[in-house]
């Protein structure tokens, strides 16, 4: 089962779109966002993807009531999901993890730093980077194969997407 991670969009709409095509066209099962939308319209475009859907809240996200007019499956950092068999944290500032137990947590989805990576482990941590592309101009996703374990930082930019 592979899972699209998407952290850190901040109203870019275009990179948005890119990236609900690209998760669309691998056809994933589920898709995680590590917060800071910021506003209900850009929540809006990643409703369009083709898979289960959940995230968490950013430190930029003010209309929260907004963002769950949109989605419902928006929560608190942090957030636990079982998906495939593994448990996975959700967080936005990795900070917040400091008084939970990792002991029996496959993965660790974090952002807010805005640099993506991956750091094999157990437990594995994988930041996708921004989608939004605003502080370094790289538009970044990630994508988890929960069978395999093997994560990969993708960079849209550098993607060929099919138009629709």
């Amino acid at each position: 089962m592979k899972i699209g991670i998407i952290a850190d969009t901040h109203d870019n709409v275009s990179a948005i779109k890119r990236a609900v095509q690209y998760f669309n066209n691998l056809d994933l099962k589920y898709a995680v966002h590590a917060g800071d939308y910021v506003a209900p319209f850009s929540l809006k475009e990643l409703m369009g993807l083709k898979a289960g859907f959940a995230g968490v809240f950013g430190n930029n996200d003010g209309d929260r009531k907004g963002l769950l007019g949109i989605c419902k499956n928006i929560y608190e950092s942090p957030f636990d999901i079982i998906l495939h068999g593994k448990h996975i944290i959700v967080v936005h500032m990795i900070e917040s993890l400091s008084k939970r137990s990792l002991e029996h947590t496959d993965v660790v989805i974090s952002a807010h730093t805005h640099i993506p990576e991956i750091k094999q482990g157990n437990p594995m941590y994988i930041n996708p980077g921004e989608c939004s592309g605003w502080l370094y101009g790289k538009n970044t996703v990630a994508v988890l194969d929960l069978q395999t374990m093997h994560a990969e930082i993708v960079d849209l930019s550098e993607v060929s997407l099919d138009i629709i």
